[in-house]
């Protein structure tokens, strides 16, 4: 008995035999977002009224297979829902005006973001 809780589940198969232990949550967070899952997941819990959702990852690769089940926050299903939202907006202001905007319109520098500042500056401390 779940209590009344309607769950959602997605079944992903994933490839990471090269993901050192301490790495593998925040790869799976990245693969969540860089994928656009959270999005998906939100979708799902809209449309279905979920209370929660979950991933279920599946390690695919020959003789290292794992499985990793990873619930979706409030914050993360929000994120998701904003972000469709957005996209949402901006096809429907393509659609009415039929200008469609590149995804890059300038030249930039690449900045650290601050996962990766965090490590450089635990790696400063170590050198």
């Amino acid at each position: 008995d779940m209590g009344g809780l309607r769950i959602g589940a997605d079944l992903k198969t994933i490839s990471m035999w090269n993901i050192k232990q301490e790495g593998l949550r925040a790869k799976l967070h990245r693969e969540i977002i860089d994928r656009d899952y959270h999005l998906s997941a939100a979708m799902y819990c809209e449309t279905a009224a979920l209370d929660q959702f979950f991933w279920i990852f599946v390690n695919k690769d020959e003789n290292y297979h794992w499985v990793a089940i990873i619930e979706a926050s409030t914050e993360l299903l929000e994120l998701g829902m904003l972000e469709y939202r957005k996209t949402m907006r901006a096809i429907a202001n393509g659609f009415d005006t039929s200008e469609w905007p590149a995804p890059i319109t300038e030249d930039y520098t690449d900045e650290l973001n601050d996962f990766d500042v965090r490590r450089l500056e635990a790696l400063r401390v170590q050198a």
